[in-house]
């Protein structure tokens, strides 16, 4: 073999080596290249991934929470209408019941407070009776000790200060006053004040003497209701126009000998409880004290009785 073959072979084995030591050397580079690649790659991919799947775990989760969020709501929701239904149950129930007893309550009160109410009103009828009946016993007794008191008078003196005194038992101011003429003088008084000490001051002619000389010239009782000339009163005192005076003339033999006049005014203003048929009393005690003077002067005009026996012993 030539030297020139020979170098050809050796240089042709070297190159072979070479190339094949580049080959390798490249195929390796490619490989760990490719390698690397593939690996930045998959690297890469993995993150994506990873971040998809955080993405997607984030929006699985939000919406998951939303959802309990608005399942919980409606839960909420849903227990809280039936709680309510449940509680606005409960209180109409309680409501009725409550509305039940009270009217049941209610019902007994008013029964309890009407029977209360009939008790003490049959209690203050009784009273007022029982008061009644002892305001009449009471007055039917100072009326027969009035009557009492006339009857045992003896004198036209006597039978005057019995009626005045049973006058002022029955009225708020009384005045017996007697005729002199065609004038009027105080005998006695009562409830007039200072007056009552000095009755017989009062001298008044019977045109000034007011329901007084209209009760002289009608010879019978007057009011001060009964006409305007006998509003003034009795003349000798002032009557306010919201109460009545009463004159009641008192006749024997057909003639006025007094007039008694009474009327409801006390003297320090206040009311007197008097009973309410005053009046009426007072007209009866100015009729009887005339039956009484008619006796006594009966008794005084009849000729001495002759006891018996006596004519047959003259």
């Amino acid at each position: 073999m030539s030297l020139e073959d020979r170098i050809r072979t050796s240089v042709d084995q070297a190159l072979g080596t070479l190339v094949r030591e580049v080959l390798a050397h490249a195929a390796e580079e490619r490989e760990t290249a490719t390698r690397a690649a593939r690996e930045a790659a998959f690297a890469d991919a993995e993150q994506a991934t990873q971040a998809r799947v955080t993405e997607a775990e984030a929006r699985v989760r939000a919406t998951m929470v939303e959802a309990i969020a608005i399942a919980r709501a409606e839960d909420r929701e849903v227990a809280a209408r039936e709680i309510r239904q449940k509680l606005e149950s409960e209180i109409e129930q309680k409501m009725h019941v409550a509305l039940a007893e009270a009217d049941t309550r209610m019902k007994a009160a008013l029964a309890d407070t009407d029977a209360r109410a009939a008790e003490a009103l049959k209690s203050s009828v009784a009273a007022a009776r029982v008061r009644e009946r002892e305001l009449e016993m009471a007055a039917a007794t100072r009326l027969l000790d009035s009557i009492r008191g006339l009857d045992g008078a003896s004198s036209l003196s006597e039978v005057l200060d019995a009626l005045a005194l049973a006058a002022a038992r029955e009225a708020a101011r009384a005045a017996v006053v007697v005729l002199r003429g065609e004038r009027i003088q105080g005998w006695k008084m009562s409830g007039f004040g200072q007056r009552d000490a000095q009755p017989k001051s009062i001298d008044l002619p019977l045109a000034e003497a007011g329901v007084i000389g209209m009760a002289v010239g009608a010879a019978r009782a007057v009011t001060t209701r009964d006409g305007q000339a006998a509003a003034a009163g009795p003349g000798f005192e002032r009557l306010p126009a919201d109460r009545m005076g009463l004159a009641v003339p008192v006749i024997v033999g057909g003639r006025v000998v007094s007039v008694i006049y009474a009327d409801g005014v006390t003297f320090d203003g206040h009311e007197r409880p008097v009973p309410s048929g005053w009046p009426e009393v007072i007209e009866v005690l100015a009729r009887h004290a005339g039956r009484c003077l008619e006796a006594l002067t009966t008794q005084k005009t009849a000729p001495p009785k002759i006891p018996a026996g006596a004519a047959g012993a003259a």
